[in-house]
């Protein structure tokens, strides 16, 4: 005794993707700069320093005298002299005209100009302390900037944009299919 049998094999559905990825391509060109400033205007004001050194009267005390200060100083010596001479003798004269009152007038005139006279002496420092003289002036100097702002000009460039889109393809690779098979069944032919 046979008994049939219903055999069934299937096969599933399979589907198959194909995708594209999508392109995008963007370009952001530099934008376009300009700048422009004008140069800086400084102004310097200066007054120079100055050192005045004057050595004249120092010179002098160590006997380094120009020609025109030794012409001055012998001059001033010979009128002093003068002065001094012109002076003695007045006093003289005015003894010479009192001789009467005083009995050794003229003795005493005698003397007083046959003898040395007497010299003052002493130590002394050259040059003399304050005799060479200085000036010194600093100066000065100011400076002044004038600025000026940069000017700046910025023009923008638009960024470029490139988009493919992605594709998905979808298509069957293996169909789903059934297969049914009869096993066992006998068939009659009879009648």
């Amino acid at each position: 005794m046979q008994f049939p049998q219903i055999r069934l094999q299937s096969t599933f559905a399979k589907i198959g993707l194909q995708t594209e990825k999508p392109i995008h391509d963007f370009q952001q060109p530099s934008a376009e700069i300009t700048i422009h400033q004008e140069n800086a205007e400084m102004q310097i004001e200066r007054v120079a320093p100055t050192l005045e050194m004057d050595s004249f009267e120092a010179r002098a005390d160590i006997d380094l005298k120009s020609v025109r200060r030794r012409i001055e100083d012998a001059a001033n010596d010979g009128y002093q002299a003068w002065l001094d001479g012109l002076a003695r003798v007045s006093q003289q004269g005015d003894q010479l005209m009192k001789v009467q009152h005083n009995n050794n007038g003229i003795s005493e005139i005698a003397k007083e100009n046959s003898s040395n006279p007497v010299y003052d002496f002493n130590i002394a420092f050259l040059p003399r302390l304050g005799s060479f003289k200085m000036y010194y002036d600093p100066g000065s100097l100011d400076i002044n900037w004038t600025t000026h702002k940069p000017e700046i000009e910025v023009i923008p460039q638009k960024p470029t944009t490139n988009i493919t889109p992605g594709k998905v393809s979808i298509n069957m690779d293996i169909w789903n299919d059934l297969k049914i098979d009869y096993t066992g069944i006998t068939i009659d032919q009879k009648g």
